[in-house]
């Protein structure tokens, strides 16, 4: 009835993907004022303060045939409003996310949340030439620093056996962390960050219509990250 993925099944695999009591491509707006470099710096305290986008203006399903699936979800928050149509098509491991939104909010950012039943020591992100690995605990001070850290097409989670990644075509911030079920079992979150709205040195900044499109692939290795986060870019 929000508009979100409440289960996200694995049929190959025979698995829920969707940690326990979690919603996929939960939109979350948070305060983001960071204590200097306002359009540069992304400061750990804006996790404090956000607001679930669970509100909904529309649910509409565009496309029912045999191959292809796909609903638009439209919602209207603060000044701005977002339209996404999620898409199913058959024999793929892959959700997509179309995203469209007019952005007109100031001092926030948009987040997108996959919560994952994947106990995952570590991410595994695309750089330039290769692909790079972080933890996702906070064991030290260099591991807390890594709340938002960069990836260009994917970002990979996963498990001895199983994984699941997202992918992307034009944004490229994530946090990726832990959490436990109530059986005491651990799982992971990755977040997408959206779009931004700083007033320094540019009040005007990121305002206006952006587009973009990401998704959630599960039963994935590395190299199946590799090959859709390709796939979706061309």
């Amino acid at each position: 009835e929000a508009g979100l993925l409440s289960s996200v099944r694995d049929l190959v695999a025979d698995r829920e993907v969707l940690a326990p009591g979690g919603r996929g491509n939960l939109l979350q707006l948070h305060t983001d004022l960071p204590n200097a470099w306002d359009a540069w710096d992304l400061d750990q305290h804006y996790r404090r303060r956000y607001v679930d986008l669970t509100g909904v203006d529309a649910i509409t399903v565009v496309e029912g045939g045999p191959l292809v699936g796909a609903v638009r979800v439209e919602r209207s928050f603060g000044s701005s409003r977002i339209v996404q149509t999620l898409r199913l098509c058959a024999g793929s491991r892959r959700v997509d996310v179309d995203t469209e939104i007019d952005w007109h909010e100031s001092e926030k950012i948009l987040k997108a949340a996959f919560p994952l039943d994947v106990h995952a020591d570590r991410s595994t992100a695309e750089i330039q030439f290769g692909h790079v690995h972080r933890p996702t605990h906070t064991n030290t001070s260099w591991d807390a620093a890594r709340f938002e850290v960069w990836c260009h097409r994917w970002v990979h989670v996963g498990e001895p056996g199983y994984g699941v990644a997202v992918v992307n075509d034009a944004t490229y911030g994530h946090d990726a962390g832990r959490s436990t079920r109530p059986d005491g079992g651990t799982t992971t979150t990755v977040r997408l960050s959206l779009v931004r709205g700083p007033r320094s040195p540019d009040p005007g900044a990121d305002q206006g219509s952006h587009r973009m499109t990401y998704a959630l692939l599960v039963g994935a290795g590395i190299g199946d990250a590799v090959a859709e986060g390709d796939a979706l870019n061309l």
